[in-house]
């Protein structure tokens, strides 16, 4: 039987702060008072037979984020609800500063429902419909017209000082090794340590991934009821896992063995390294947005693209994204900052790589050091410097659905 005692937070227990919440950065002030880093027009289909006319919008306007996707049409009342809740999350982030939503017309997930929870926001919102229009070519004309109207829009947009305090930083890692527990995670999580000491909100993410580790996590929640909300999603997690049969080597993935990685539990431990060491203040359902600031952990598998579009639909403008054995991956709108675990991944995908932390393990580097230097080039990417991902326009795009979930380690 699992007993919950909490962490004593104030004057009972020393954090060593090392944050400056007085910091500023540029960025964009929305309506609704959250900041965006980025100023990008989304454009979203609402079903996958609104695809082409979305993909001949991301040839036309290259940057702008489109995000084809295989979804928005099913009967199944749990996957429709949760494909809408990621929409209207996703259009919401701030780093969108107008969304087109392209429909075919007569698709399950509810147009209505997405156009109103996105123009709740306060940014601009655009509808084409293909069957209104009367086919692709006019719907086509209809979305450029738009997409034309929007970047004339933004471009008046100006950035001002925001308060570091606004941010949102989401952590993931992929494609790991026996090293990234001990030097990309813990590089990671010093890095957010700054960012909730600065009055900041970071995500912790891939519940899969608390697996043999929730134990440790749950004694950091700031109270009895978050840590029970913790393990309730870790139940149903863990539930999950035993409908579809799983075994320790057969939940982790096959590069994570061949990187050395030999247990789901070896693997939870290096993962919850990446959300530092401060109290964890809430646990928000997946896609879910914080009520408050500091250490979230959301409810999110530990599929990489799923778990990303996850944190994007909570409002995350950025993301850590720790690797060990190298991957491209990216999220849309939101820049990923890859940070390597071994200076050989790191050299040999010098293209998807933002940051190396094997001087950790290969030149005698304190994690301390590191992380403040990777700190500080998430302050510049948030400033407008741009990730590998963003440079080669990684847009990854899937989505969780409860009535098909399936862990992807």
């Amino acid at each position: 039987m699992f007993t919950i005692s909490v962490v004593t937070v104030g004057r009972n227990r020393r954090w060593i702060s090392m944050g400056d919440k007085n910091k500023t950065l540029k960025g964009y002030m929305r309506k609704n008072g959250t900041v965006g880093i980025r100023n990008h027009i989304l454009v979203l289909p609402l079903v996958v037979c609104a695809n082409s006319v979305v993909e001949e919008m991301g040839r036309r306007y290259p940057d702008a984020i489109t995000v084809p996707h295989p979804y928005g049409c099913t009967f199944d009342p749990s996957s429709n609800k949760e494909i809408t809740d990621i929409f209207v999350g996703l259009g919401r982030n701030p780093n969108f500063g107008a969304v087109l939503l392209v429909s075919l017309g007569c698709e399950t997930i509810k147009l209505h429902e997405v156009y109103e929870g996105i123009r709740l926001s306060g940014k601009p919102v655009g509808v084409v419909s293909i069957q209104k229009e009367g086919g692709t070519g006019r719907a086509i004309e209809k979305a450029d017209a738009i997409v034309r109207e929007f970047m004339a829009l933004l471009e008046k947009d100006v950035k001002v000082d925001v308060p570091l305090s606004s941010l949102i930083v989401g952590t993931e890692c992929g494609a790991s090794d026996s090293y990234s527990g001990l030097s990309a995670n813990p590089v990671v999580g010093h890095a957010c340590d700054h960012f909730v000491d600065s009055g900041a909100t970071v995500f912790l993410t891939e519940v899969t991934e608390f697996l043999g580790a929730e134990d440790i996590l749950a004694q950091r929640c700031v109270s009895a009821k978050v840590a029970e909300n913790l393990m309730e999603y870790v139940r149903e997690t863990e539930g999950f896992m035993a409908q579809v049969g799983h075994s320790e080597i057969a939940d982790i993935a096959p590069g994570n063995i061949a990187g050395g990685l030999s247990t789901l539990e070896e693997k939870s431990l290096g993962c919850i390294r990446k959300g530092g060491t401060r109290p964890i203040q809430e646990v928000v359902p997946h896609g879910g947005c914080p009520r408050g600031r500091g250490l979230v952990v959301m409810d999110a598998p530990g599929h990489d693209v799923e778990s990303m579009v996850a944190m994007a639909a909570g409002g995350a403008n950025l993301i850590f994204f720790t690797t060990g054995r190298g991957t491209p991956t990216g999220c849309p709108g939101v820049p990923v900052i890859k940070v390597s675990s071994n200076t050989t991944t790191y050299n040999n995908m010098r293209d998807n790589i933002d940051f190396n932390a094997g001087p950790v393990i290969d030149a005698g580097k304190s994690i301390s050091e590191l992380g403040n230097d990777l700190f500080n080039l998430a302050v510049a990417v948030a400033n407008g410097t741009q990730t590998c991902s963003e440079r080669w326009r990684c847009r990854e795009f899937a989505i969780r659905r409860k009535g098909v979930k399936a862990y992807i380690l």
